[in-house]
Parts: C-alpha cells; sequence; structure tokens
C-alpha cells in the first residue's frame, strides 16, 4: 500500500447534542486515525507530522470554509439530527436544564445547506449513525478512501477509551441504540415552548427526513409551552471573540498550511 499523504479531519455539528463525540470516538476506536485530541479542538488548531488528524467541534461550521476553499487535504463532517431531540437533549454538565435551544440549530442550518455540494463535506444523519453504523462505516470509507479500518464501528462499545470529558458528552458508552430517537415527545412542553420563541421547523423536518408533512403538529394542541432557558443560553462570551474565532483565525490557519505545505512541511 502506498504511503498516505497528511490528511486533516474535522467533525463538526449543525448544533451542540447531535452525536459529534459519539462519531469521532467511533471513528479513533475503529479507524487508523495518527492523532487525535482527548476531546474538542478548534479547526485553527494545527499539528505537526500525523497522516491522518482527527479533531471535533461542533461550533466550527461557522469557521470550516476558508480551509474547505483552499486546502485539498481538508475535511469536514457535519453531524445533524433532529431539532427536536436537540432541543429536549441534557448534557452531563447540567442534568436539570436542557442544554441548547433551538436557535443554535436555526442560525447553522444555513451554512450546511451552503457547503452541502462541496466535495470535502460530509452530512451524516445522528439517526443514520445509531440505526446503522455499520452503514456510517462505509459512507465515511467512500468518501475518504484514506482511511484504514482496523475494527468495525460495532466494536466502538467494547473498545472505546474515551477522555473524561467525552464521558461526560455521551453520558456513558453503550452499544448503539435508537433508543434517544424521537425522544422529543415525551418533552412536548419543551418542544412548543422553543417553536413559540423561534418559529416553526416544519419545513426543516421535511427537508432532512423527519416528517412527511405538518401533522406532527397536532401532538402540540393544547400543550402549555415550557419557556425556560436552556443551559447555553446563561453561558457567557467576550463578545470580541466569536467574530475572530469565525472569520479571522480560520483564514489565518488555512493561510499557515497552504505556506507550509508550499515549503514541504507537513502541518494539519
Amino acid at each position: 500500500m502506498p504511503a498516505r499523504s497528511p490528511q486533516r479531519i474535522h467533525i463538526v455539528g449543525v448544533s451542540p447534542r447531535t452525536g459529534t463525540t459519539l462519531l469521532a470516538e467511533c471513528m479513533v476506536a475503529s479507524m487508523n486515525i495518527d492523532g487525535f485530541e482527548a476531546h474538542e479542538a478548534s479547526v485553527s488548531r494545527l499539528r505537526l507530522g500525523p497522516c491522518v488528524y482527527l479533531t471535533k467541534r461542533p461550533a466550527d461550521l461557522f469557521a470550516i470554509g476558508p480551509r474547505l476553499r483552499t486546502d485539498r487535504h481538508f475535511h469536514a463532517i457535519c453531524l445533524v439530527r433532529d431539532p427536536r431531540d436537540v432541543i429536549v437533549s441534557r448534557h452531563g454538565k447540567d442534568q436539570k436544564r436542557y442544554w441548547t435551544s433551538l436557535r443554535t440549530w436555526k442560525q447553522r442550518l444555513p451554512i450546511v445547506r451552503a457547503l452541502a455540494g462541496h466535495d470535502r463535506f460530509l452530512i451524516i444523519r445522528y439517526e443514520d449513525l445509531v440505526a446503522d453504523p455499520q452503514g456510517i462505516e462505509r459512507r465515511i470509507r467512500e468518501r475518504l478512501p484514506f482511511l484504514e479500518t482496523v475494527r468495525p464501528f460495532s466494536a466502538f462499545p467494547t473498545i472505546a477509551a474515551p477522555s473524561a470529558e467525552a464521558i461526560e458528552a455521551l453520558g456513558r458508552v453503550r452499544p448503539f441504540d435508537a433508543d434517544s430517537v424521537g425522544n422529543w415527545r415525551k418533552h412536548l412542553p419543551r418542544v412548543a415552548g422553543q417553536l413559540a420563541q423561534y418559529g416553526s421547523i416544519t419545513h426543516e423536518l421535511i427537508e432532512f427526513g423527519y416528517e412527511r408533512d405538518a401533522a406532527w403538529m397536532s401532538l402540540l394542541d393544547g400543550v402549555t409551552p415550557d419557556l425556560s432557558p436552556s443551559h447555553l443560553d446563561g453561558r457567557s462570551r467576550v463578545r470580541w471573540r466569536r467574530p475572530i474565532e469565525r472569520t479571522i483565525l480560520p483564514w489565518i490557519s488555512a493561510v499557515t498550511v497552504r505556506a507550509a505545505r508550499m515549503a514541504g512541511v507537513k502541518i494539519l
């Protein structure tokens, strides 16, 4: 087999709680990945040496454009999940509140649509990953033929060794199942509250194959909306950081990688 050329794979998501940690840990456990960070790492983090470097950070969906445009060795995998299940999901860091709001999912969706046709941007539905991990493994290998599989995705629960941060996001390492799919039906007040605040999602549900029509809305008839805030709604961030992380730093890292490659330096 010929020597592998350096490749960078970055996993992003249309929102938090879409399965990015699960996919990353599956790939690390099942494929020949030379470099991987313990949990999340920005697309702007660069690394010398490894042939295949895998990172993940859901929010970097905003920041991957420059690398996709300038670096043919850069590949992005985007996780998409039913937004109703996203907004009723909880994280190990805060079991008392729902983790994220519908606002994030709706803000990022236009970027997914814009990048959907790019040959180094692969969209994977969380629902397909948990229902058919072997099928998703085949899709990834077809799109990223440089990856070498050493174990099947189905072996993940018995061989994975995720970090403490990854365990906090996953809840626990367990066999693949679709028990979490459709969990939103147990949290109708939350769904009604998010729709009241951020608007309809029926068009998007049909677009991504989660519904055939608007009939599902009848489940919300007479439901009192839960308008309580999500965990991430109260997160404090320095205002100037976000535009820098989404625009300036991605271009700086993309230019740095291009210049290093031209100089013969293997940087990812």
